[in-house]
Formats: C-alpha cells, structure tokens, sequence
C-alpha cells in the first residue's frame, strides 16, 4: 500500500515580514549595486531601497565608454532620484576615475541630505573645488584620497562637527587653505594629513591653531607645528629630515611643547640622521609608553652625540620599542646597537624590542650580533629580543 503524500505547509517569508528599519539596516551592509538588486523581488522590497543610509560606488573594473556610460547612469538613478531627495545619508563612499562623471552633483546631493560620513578616492588627481564640503554641519568623518585641494572662500568655510579628517596623497594649492581647514575644525579628534603643498615655503609654518581634543595625528614634520597636536595620545611624524635651513630647524624644535598626554610615537626618517634627534623628542613625552622608530637610509651628516640624561618616558613608561631598518655592522651598526642597549639598560618596564634587520646580512652576522645584544643588561627582567628580517 503506497504511502500518501506528504502536504508540506507553504514557506513563509520571514525576512520580508521583518520591519522596514531592520530590513534597511541589513541592506546597508551590502555592496550598492547588490542592495539595489532587492527592488525586483516584490512590491514589499521595492521602496526600501530608496531609504538606504550609507552607499558605496568603485569603478575600478569599470573598462570601455560603454560601461562608463552605465555606472554613471546607475549613481545618477541612485542618488538623484526626486524618490529621495528627503531622505537623510549617514555614509558616501565613491572610488571614482571615470571622466564626465557627475561627481560634483553627486557630492553636493549628499551634502544637502546630512552626509556624516563622506569618503572620496580620486584616480587621477582631480582638483578639488567642492567648498561645501567644508561648510556641511554635519559631517563627521571626512576621508579624501588623491586630490589636489583648493578651498576659495575662506569665510563660508566652517566644519564644526568634523572629529576624523584624513588626506591622503592630497596636495594643497596654498598653505593658507590647509591652515584655514584646520581652524574651522573645533572638534577633531583624529588627523591623518602627511600633506603637500604647490607653493611650499618654510616660514609659513605659522598661524595654525592649536586643536585641543585632538587625540591621534600623523603629519609631515616642519609642515605642521608641534603645538597644534601637543594634546595628543597616538602621534606619527613622518620626513622627520626634510631639508630647511638651521635656523628654521632650531625655531621649529625650540616651539616644541611637552605632550603630557602621549603614550605612543612613531619617528620616521627616509634619511636617518643619528639618534639625538630621537632623544630630543623623547625628553618632551613624559608618559611614553610605546617607541618606534622608521628609517630607511642614513645621511651622510649624521650626528652620534646622542647620550644625555635619561628621559622620564624611558625610565618610567616605556613598554615597547621598535627600531626599523636596524643595522649590525659597520659605524651606523654600532650606533644603533648603543641605543638598543642604551634603552634596555634604562627602561624599567619594557617589554619587548623588536629589530627590524636587512635579510640581505649574513646568517653568522645575525647570530654573532643577536648573541652581542642577548648579553647586555637588561633592567627590566621581562623584557624580550625581536630580530625580524626584511625580505
């Protein structure tokens, strides 16, 4: 006797029985083009779309006039649509290298919807002259990659709910722009800006103002006072040899304030100098407690007059130092492996010292060198021996 068949109850759509707020949430996760794909499902799905608050475009596998021509249809359909010129938009982020893109229309539709988040990669470099960018009210994190900046009117330039700025492979017409960006940004807390300029002059490195809830920067040395970041807890100074006069040196590092705030610091040299620089810093960061150094030639004019008294952060804080493009043999071998020994033997609390060493040394070298330093003393009992080699 055959078995009767089996009625199966009929699937329910327990996805599209969620609420509008949560389905919009999970489409925000999903690349733009994927999220707009939800339309054709059913009538239930198709308005949805048109609330999403974050939106993500990249041309970068966009080839031929053709295909060019439709990804900036598809953007145009996205975000121009009269269905949601009301609708608010936390983040915009556009890798963008198409010519004849309406990038500009695109950038002010979502200035004019609350954008909070906004982050734009140019390839080629473009020209930036979107000063409403930098008058949004409610921008709060602002990234910009391979761009050359002009600003125009200054006095419309106002940012003040702006707490990350970060501009990469970015270039500023006038120094006065750069200056002028960071005066109108009260609140921020997060810099990345190891920026250039067209029309670059030493002596212009004055007028910035200080940016007291700063907590993390990286910047070119000589291109931003110290003082504008002195409140700082995570501090990157790049081209820390730039070449300019002694007497604009000797201003820039007299006006350098003591960072009570600073627990991690990181120096790098294309063209390392010698370690009395390092030290300097050091004497003016009293609460350091993480050290890494980058360098990866030396200058000819190298200065070994290094040894002065020990510096509050090396004796009291520091946990761990890291010393880039470390060199074991020849004069520059011996100074580097004095001022490896130098902060072991002075930093009561460090735990670790990590060597960055050349991969080209010989493998006796290496083992001569780490057995050399395994010996010296330590004062910290805990303190460990990192050898890792560059390829």
């Amino acid at each position: 006797m055959s078995q009767p068949e089996m009625i199966l109850p009929p699937e329910i759509d327990r996805i599209s029985a969620l609420p509008d707020e949560m389905l919009i949430h999970i489409l925000s996760f999903l690349p733009t083009k994927s999220a707009f794909t939800t339309t054709v499902l059913s009538k239930r799905w198709k308005p949805l779309f048109h609330w999403l608050t974050a939106f993500y475009f990249d041309d970068e596998r966009v080839r031929g006039k053709e295909a060019r021509r439709s990804f900036s249809h598809f953007v145009d359909k996205v975000l121009l649509s009269p269905h949601v010129q009301h609708h608010p938009v936390k983040t915009f982020c556009l890798m963008c290298g198409c010519p004849g893109c309406k990038v500009d229309e695109w950038i002010q539709a979502m200035i004019r919807r609350g954008v909070e988040n906004l982050d734009l990669t140019a390839s080629p470099y473009t020209l930036l002259l979107w000063s409403s960018i930098f008058t949004s009210q409610t921008l709060v994190v602002l990234k910009l990659n391979g761009f050359y900046m002009e600003l125009g009117d200054f006095e419309s330039i106002d940012v003040p709910s702006l707490k990350t700025l970060h501009l990469t492979n970015t270039y500023f017409i006038k120094r006065k722009d750069f200056k002028k960006l960071l005066s109108v940004c009260p609140n921020l807390v997060d810099l990345y800006a190891p920026v250039g300029f067209l029309n670059d002059r030493y002596n212009e490195n004055t007028g910035y103002k200080n940016l007291t809830k700063l907590e993390k920067a990286c910047i070119y040395a000589f291109d931003v006072p110290f003082s504008t970041v002195y409140n700082v807890e995570f501090l990157r100074i790049e081209m820390m040899e730039r070449r300019c006069s002694d007497k604009y040196m000797d201003s820039y590092y007299r006006e350098m304030p003591v960072f009570h705030n600073l627990i991690s610091i990181e120096l790098c040299w294309g063209c390392f100098s010698g370690w009395a620089g390092v030290v300097e810093v050091l004497s003016y960061c009293p609460k350091l407690q993480t050290l890494a150094i980058e360098k990866h030639r030396h200058d000819q004019i190298y200065n070994d007059k290094w040894e002065k008294p020990v510096p509050e952060c090396v004796s009291l804080h520091l946990t761990t130092c890291s010393i880039g493009n470390y060199q074991i043999h020849g004069t520059y071998g011996v100074d580097d492996f004095k001022f490896a020994a130098y902060i072991m033997q002075n930093a009561k609390l460090l735990q670790v010292m990590t060597l960055h060493i050349d991969h080209d040394s010989e493998e006796s070298e290496k083992d001569r060198f780490l057995k050399h330093l395994s010996v010296r003393p330590r004062i910290s009992p805990a303190c460990k021996i990192e050898c890792k080699y560059r390829s």
